[in-house]
């Protein structure tokens, strides 16, 4: 069976806009004395595409928080120290006891290629669940497509920095061991490492499949990026449930409460928008009016 989580969990990015073809919501109404605002990110996207998206600025200007699904602006050590526990294998899981000899020599040589420094082996990775080097490896993948991608200049860390700097309230939807834990402990680690094998089995494949994701937020066109990671995802139904549905209710029970507080610019991924159960939907159905701010 394919297993196609690659792309969606760490990441997902410009110019044919389609009838629903936005990134950017106002939402107004159901008491609120002022507009907040969504904002749909891609992890990979440059800063470029702020400029890109119509009233971005101007609405994050008039915002008092900034809201995203982890607080970023704390010290990076220290939240390295929260995660890294559930990015570690059991000593009975390791990479070389769940992937085959025949396997693990394949796609070692293949993970040269995509390795994040030069000379790193993935041997030398023997005690990292798949998940996180199936991760690693889709972001540079990905980054073989975005020639001016820059790794420190991340939409969500971006606004969020910007936000504490300027004054306005940061607020995290998640903690940062919840999304760990999420990412790297939902799936067996026999399922990750399938994924893990097929995605170093099948790079050019996945490459072309990345690419298709990001043409599709670079567009603005969250519809299209939805429908081609439920394609992607199909055989992983419980998990998408998990990853995007479940969190998007959670999200949506809490940001009444977070907008009646002040003006507020919510900037999650993008894939966490459209959909009958994404988060515009369901601040329409708890009585709100959000709509999609268009190019001029």
């Amino acid at each position: 069976m394919k297993r196609r989580i690659t792309a969606l969990l760490s990441l997902a990015v410009l110019f044919c806009i389609s009838t629903s073809a936005q990134i950017i919501y106002k939402v107004e109404g159901n008491g609120l004395k002022n507009p907040s605002y969504i904002f749909g990110t891609h992890h990979l996207a440059p800063l470029s595409v702020i400029d890109e998206v119509p009233g971005c600025r101007d609405a994050y200007k008039s915002a008092s928080q900034v809201v995203g699904e982890i607080d970023m602006t704390v010290n990076q050590m220290e939240l390295a120290s929260k995660i890294q526990r559930y990015m570690i294998a059991p000593a009975d899981s390791t990479l070389s006891r769940v992937i085959s000899p025949e396997d693990f020599g394949r796609i070692s040589e293949e993970f040269r290629k995509w390795a994040p420094m030069p000379g790193m082996e993935l041997q030398m990775l023997e005690g990292m669940k798949p998940m996180v080097i199936t991760a690693m490896v889709s972001v540079e993948m990905v980054k073989q497509k975005l020639p001016g991608y820059n790794q420190t200049e991340q939409l969500d860390t971006y606004f969020q920095l910007q936000g504490k700097a300027t004054g306005k309230e940061v607020i995290g939807l998640e903690t940062p061991e919840y999304q760990a834990e999420l990412l790297y402990c939902s799936e067996p680690i026999s399922k990750q490492a399938e994924a893990l094998v097929e995605l170093l089995d099948n790079p050019v494949e996945n490459v072309e499949k990345s690419q298709k994701l990001n043409d599709a937020y670079l567009a603005q066109d969250i519809d299209g990026l939805f429908e081609l990671t439920k394609d992607e995802n199909k055989d992983s139904y419980a998990f998408m449930e998990l990853l995007i549905n479940k969190r998007n209710a959670d999200w949506i029970s809490k940001l009444p409460e977070i907008f009646n507080a002040a003006p507020t610019f919510v900037a999650v991924g993008a894939l966490h928008l459209p959909g009958e159960k994404g988060v515009i939907e369901g601040l329409r159905k708890a009585g709100y009016t959000v709509t999609a701010i268009k190019n001029k």
